[in-house]
């Protein structure tokens, strides 16, 4: 799965991770290509703690685009409801997100994995 072979619990893209200040060869690099429509994407694949570089992200664009759009079509949480969380909560719904991802080989980060 992508989210297991770039340590990426979400499968967020590199443009993501620019995008929310991770830095390129310290937070992650490019992984594996993959296309929808006629433009191609890059999984980051992440270096450190992809628990806490997720919430990083998370934390700086939330679930919705500047359009309005869900970033993950199967879940959307307003930005405040997110910033009101804690750690073990954002953990757990990261956990969420990675099995609808179809990660398997990271649940041992998440010990609600198959509960949320």
């Amino acid at each position: 799965m992508r989210t297991d072979i770039h340590n990426n619990p979400t499968a967020f893209t590199t443009d993501i991770a620019a995008q929310t200040g991770l830095v390129s060869g310290r937070d992650y690099i490019k992984g594996n290509p993959f296309n929808i429509g006629n433009h191609t994407y890059y999984t980051a694949k992440l270096l450190g703690d992809p628990i806490d570089l997720t919430i990083k992200v998370i934390d700086h664009i939330g679930f919705y685009t500047i359009h309005g759009s869900q970033r993950w079509s199967y879940i959307g949480i307003p930005k405040f409801l997110w910033d009101a969380l804690g750690l073990n909560s954002k953990r757990d719904v990261i956990g969420f997100m990675y099995q609808h991802e179809g990660g398997e080989l990271m649940q041992n980060l998440f010990p609600n994995y198959g509960k949320t």
